[in-house]
């Protein structure tokens, strides 16, 4: 089931990516590639070698050495699957990704994956330690990772989407809801997995499956904003247009809107216009000032509303 559904959403996504060729859609597609090569190698391939193993009546140490080992390779295809996610989100929400902040990420997944190996050789070669307890650890880190990324992801959502447009900023907050409940399920599970034999099995088909849903909610989103773009552009001109007239809005201020309607931030439009920073906060001001707006959304609101 979750092989099927992981192929499925990657292949949703491929063509998502190659219709409406959006940062965020192509962060997203390899956030599922990488995702789905972990699962199938580190989970589900780790599960089918034990089983094989047992099969073979091979011995208990035999067993635990080839779980452990087959989670290390996993650990950068992790790393590398909820870097694009985190970059996805940052892209929905008109953000870059800080330099440091990739830079101090991939030293922390490189230290990860050294201490996990030095742990694993001292547990299984030289036999020093606790094996239970070297399997809590790993269950416990991996649920940490998952609580702190979805959550962290959660309240940008909610936060930095305030000052987008209604449409925007629904799509931002619905996805940061859908990966806040996949975290709260499918930590759960993993939390929990010792306590039934079902449990882990229940834990794989949520992390892997559940992305179908955000991948159609997005489907359906870009069909409605990004479907047809010509007849979309074309609709909001003529908006734009009879607006401009309305309210003597200057040619200058006009390409600042068409800016503020993207959902591109007044850093973003003085890059785009190059324009000072305060150029462009006076425009908007004197726009808001001739409009009797007091934010983007009530302006993007009464655009659209123009015959």
């Amino acid at each position: 089931i979750p092989l099927v559904a992981g192929a499925i959403g990657i292949f949703l996504a491929y063509q998502l990516m190659r219709k409406y060729h959006l940062p965020f859609v192509s962060s997203y597609f390899y956030y599922l590639v990488f995702l789905y090569i972990f699962g199938s190698y580190s989970l589900i391939g780790g599960g089918i070698l034990e089983h094989l193993l047992a099969s073979m009546e091979a011995d208990q140490d035999t067993i635990r050495t080839s779980r452990i080992f087959a989670t290390l390779p996993g650990i950068p295809l992790l790393s590398l699957s909820f870097y694009a996610l985190i970059r996805s989100f940052t892209e929905i929400l008109s953000r870059k990704v800080w330099k440091s902040f990739t830079i101090l990420y991939f030293i922390l997944s490189f230290l990860v994956l050294i201490l996990y190996g030095i742990w694993a050789v001292r547990f299984t070669r030289l036999e020093q330690g606790d094996h239970q307890l070297f399997i809590l650890l790993q269950r416990w880190i991996f649920s940490g990772f998952l609580v702190v990324t979805y959550l962290t992801l959660f309240v940008m959502s909610m936060v930095s989407s305030r000052k987008m447009v209604f449409h925007q900023r629904r799509f931002a907050q619905i996805s940061g809801w859908i990966y806040l409940l996949h975290m709260i399920l499918s930590c759960s599970a993993f939390l929990l997995s010792g306590l039934h034999e079902l449990l882990p099995y229940v834990f794989i088909i949520f992390f892997l499956s559940w992305h179908l849903i955000p991948i159609l909610f997005m489907s359906l989103y870009l069909e409605k904003y990004h479907g047809d773009k010509t007849t979309l552009q074309t609709d909001f001109e003529a908006s734009l247009e009879s607006f401009a007239r309305k309210f003597e809005i200057s040619k200058r201020e006009r390409e600042v809107i068409k800016l503020i309607s993207k959902g591109l931030s007044n850093q973003e439009i003085s890059d785009a216009l190059f324009i000072s920073l305060q150029t462009v906060k006076d425009h908007t001001h004197r726009i808001f000032t001739k409009t009797g707006v007091k934010n983007r959304v009530q302006l993007s609101n009464l655009i659209r509303s123009q015959d």
